[in-house]
């Protein structure tokens, strides 16, 4: 297909056309409004999940101070101290068997900051801070788009990549969810810092040598993700830095120096993971973090170049998630027997390479989830862009073997045609995801409605969320709470209820409770809760007396402290929409209760 051009000069092809489009002058400026376009369906998403905490956090309301002490910011949900984590029990924000000790607070003051301004300027107003996130997403695009054409040149490859990082679906959760802000301001930043680190050393600029260990703080007190950078830098040095090899290491001092500092601040204030099976800190369980990253590493591989997402392992079955597991190893080896003769041949593949192997270790602290992505992308979108470019040129560094050549072009192909075509398809989609999560709502709601101002005895619970949630949005909506507030169970466990007397309940949990990763939030399975530990609660005793093979809660014995047919009770189960009334079973009787799935 061409078209007319002028006087002499050769006819203008799509192609021509296409790559004029990805070296145009205000390339940046077009994505980051096409990407904003394209996640625009957030401002009408509301609030969800713990949008709702920070909003009370920072509400000034009865009880907002102790929920906010107890979390330490909303980037938290313990505090390591056993007499608040028991208070949070009391207080129906945690389970029965959280682990005293259990520490999950995370040190990230600006992010933090922005939703605390959100609270100030409109504290009921969920479009505006949706249009602040997308602000932030905006900012991260245009400059990532800068840093490519830094990096590579004004090219087709440059270009590329910002059109496959600016259209990646993998940002889409993490810019609906306000809560997740924290994600794009520390990538935001983070590219910032590599930036002017790289114009600094390539141009010589000074003054942007100053910049860059500044805006690498500020990352890192935006989210821990910001650690990532420190591999890009890494990779700089090593591969593109015009340096000598002295000056190259010692350029990279300033940023291990800020690197250390807020490690040393992170550990002094207390802030950190421990005891809890979805968040693992490197520094306190290195081996333990090892272990996780061969298992969740491929995960993430998948969830940025392809399908299914990453979190799709985390809720798939057992069987199910090791078959996804072994795909995941099978497109990871393909993707890097693809890359490596590129990587052999181009040292910036290299720099791109080694950032991204970083980023990817970075987000294995936690389970695998697309919202981790943010600077894996950063890197996996130019090596993508490269491996095309270098098939469409017929670069000098292709291997001749016409199987490599079929298999590279399968993987380059499958890439840049799932970003370029999909993931625009999949990026508001994505962002529209978090409305999902609407039913814990709707849950929390049926509770405050049937148990406002009563002692609620909530038999079982799919998630955490469902009941915990009811506190917080009785004080936002001015509404009763309930007086007490106690979970049995959660988790889709089947349950065996006994009622030993007019006070007493034996419950057995078929095949042991934390039996999902994600019910890992409050203790680790391997954190055992040895049989005959009592937890006493405000007119509530719980005693374990059973566990499984490998040391999980089998069962226990709860006993209240009045006749459970007073009129102060309200026990409700979950029906699998809402929390609905309870019928206990006789004195001396037994009755089984299906798992609370949603």
């Amino acid at each position: 297909m061409t078209e007319p051009s002028a006087a002499g000069a050769p006819p203008r092809t799509l192609a021509t056309r296409l790559q004029a489009l990805l070296m145009h002058e205000r390339l940046a400026l077009l994505l980051a409004l096409t990407a904003t376009l394209l996640t625009l369906p957030a401002l009408w998403l509301g609030f969800h999940l713990d949008d709702h905490v920070h909003r009370y956090m920072f509400s000034g309301l009865p009880g907002s101070a102790e929920l906010l002490h107890a979390y330490q910011s909303p980037y938290g949900i313990a505090n390591g101290d056993p007499a608040t984590n028991r208070w949070q029990i009391e207080a129906g924000y945690a389970p029965w068997w959280i682990h005293p000790q259990l520490l999950i607070s995370l040190f990230r003051p600006l992010s933090a900051f922005t939703h605390q301004l959100d609270a100030w300027l409109w504290p009921t107003s969920a479009l505006l801070a949706h249009a602040h996130s997308l602000l932030w997403h905006f900012a991260l695009v245009f400059a990532a788009t800068r840093l490519y054409r830094s990096t590579l040149g004004t090219t087709s490859v440059a270009g590329l990549s910002a059109v496959l990082f600016a259209f990646d679906h993998c940002h889409g959760f993490a810019v609906g969810w306000i809560a997740n802000r924290n994600a794009a301001i520390a990538a935001f930043f983070g590219i910032l810092a590599l930036h002017c680190h790289q114009r600094g050393r390539a141009d010589g600029a000074r003054a942007l040598l100053w910049f860059a260990p500044m805006l690498l703080g500020i990352a890192l007190l935006s989210g821990e993700i910001a650690v990532a950078v420190f591999g890009y830098l890494i990779g700089f040095a090593l591969f593109l830095d015009p340096g000598s090899r002295r000056s190259r290491m010692l350029s990279l001092l300033p940023h291990v120096l800020v690197l250390v500092a807020w490690r040393i601040a992170y550990q002094s204030l207390g802030r950190g993971a421990r005891f809890s099976g979805l968040y693992i800190d490197p520094a306190h369980e290195p081996l333990k973090f090892l272990a996780a990253m061969l298992q969740r590493l491929p995960v993430l591989v998948l969830g940025q170049f392809g399908l299914p997402p990453a979190e799709a392992y985390v809720f798939a079955p057992p069987a199910l998630a090791q078959l996804l597991w072994l795909f995941a190893l099978t497109v990871t080896l393909w993707l890097l027997l693809a890359l490596v003769p590129l990587l052999l041949a181009d040292k910036t593949a290299r720099f791109w390479a080694l950032g991204t192997a970083c980023a990817l270790a970075i987000a294995c602290g936690t389970h695998p989830n697309n919202r981790l992505l943010f600077f894996v992308g950063l890197g996996a979108m130019p090596l993508l862009s490269q491996l095309w470019h270098g098939l469409m040129q017929d670069a000098p560094w292709l291997r001749t073997s016409a199987l490599w050549r079929r298999s590279a072009r399968g993987v380059a192909g499958l890439g840049v045609g799932f970003h370029l075509l999909l993931s625009p398809l999949l990026l508001p989609l994505t962002v529209c995801s978090i409305a999902l999560t609407a039913p814990t709502e709707t849950a929390a709601e049926s509770l405050l409605k049937a148990g406002a101002g009563r002692d609620v005895v909530v038999i079982s619970s799919p998630d955490y969320f469902h009941t915990k949630l009811a506190p917080v949005l009785a004080a936002l909506n001015g509404r009763e709470p309930p007086r007490r507030l106690r979970v049995l169970s959660f988790g889709a466990v089947p349950l065996k209820l006994t009622r030993r007397d007019d006070r007493t309940l034996d419950v057995a949990f078929e095949g042991g409770l934390l039996g999902s990763p994600l019910m890992e939030l409050y203790r680790a399975r391997d954190a055992v809760m040895p049989k005959g530990t009592r937890v006493q609660l405000d007119g509530l005793n719980i005693e374990v007396t059973e566990l499984t093979a490998d040391g999980r809660i089998a069962a226990a014995r709860f006993h209240f402290d009045t006749p459970l047919e007073d009129r102060r009770f309200a026990l409700l189960n979950w029906d699998g929409t809402a929390f609905r009334p309870f019928e206990l079973p006789n004195v001396g009787q037994e009755v089984e209760v299906p798992p609370a799935q949603l």
